[in-house]
């Protein structure tokens, strides 16, 4: 309840009462959220990703079988250094220079179309990275968008 006193002729303005304040029920999360997106921030920037590492591929327990005899089979294991050795299906290597490697991998997948193969099966070893792996998957995957399958699998010990 304010009320104003008023007087005649001075000049101050009229006296006013503040009203109380009521207390806020709300907390303002702001700050918290702040912080959390900063924190997030620098674990992204301070984590480390290799996409070479090596990691364990879990034997599979289901699963359909794909044929080899349907299939254009690459062969992969682990070689010099980083980069894995790329085989063909008759365990010839590819090139080691990866644009050579890249051209001879889809003459040899387009060879294999024309002899009847349906889809492209990579057979791994099992310590071949994830990141060759992925490499070879992409020179296919782009030289033919058209094909319906990609098989990865990991051979048996």
């Amino acid at each position: 309840m304010a009320f104003t006193v008023s007087t005649t002729g001075d000049s101050e303005p009229p006296l006013e009462l503040a009203a109380k304040k009521r207390v806020d029920d709300e907390i303002d999360i702001t700050p918290m959220i702040d912080i959390v997106f900063l924190l997030l921030i620098f674990f992204v920037v301070a984590s480390k990703m290799d996409p070479t590492q090596t990691a364990a591929v879990p034997a599979a327990t289901h699963g359909t079988s794909v044929s080899s005899k349907d299939s254009a089979v690459i062969f992969m294991r682990r070689g010099g250094g980083d980069q894995a050795e790329v085989l063909r299906g008759d365990e010839s290597p590819f090139s080691d220079d990866e644009e050579a490697q890249r051209s001879e991998i889809v003459d040899y997948v387009t060879q294999q179309l024309d002899l009847g193969k349906q889809q492209v099966m990579i057979l791994g070893e099992k310590d071949v990275s994830v990141g060759e792996v992925a490499r070879v998957q992409r020179v296919i995957g782009d030289a033919f968008e058209s094909l319906g399958s990609t098989y990865i699998a990991v051979k048996e010990e």
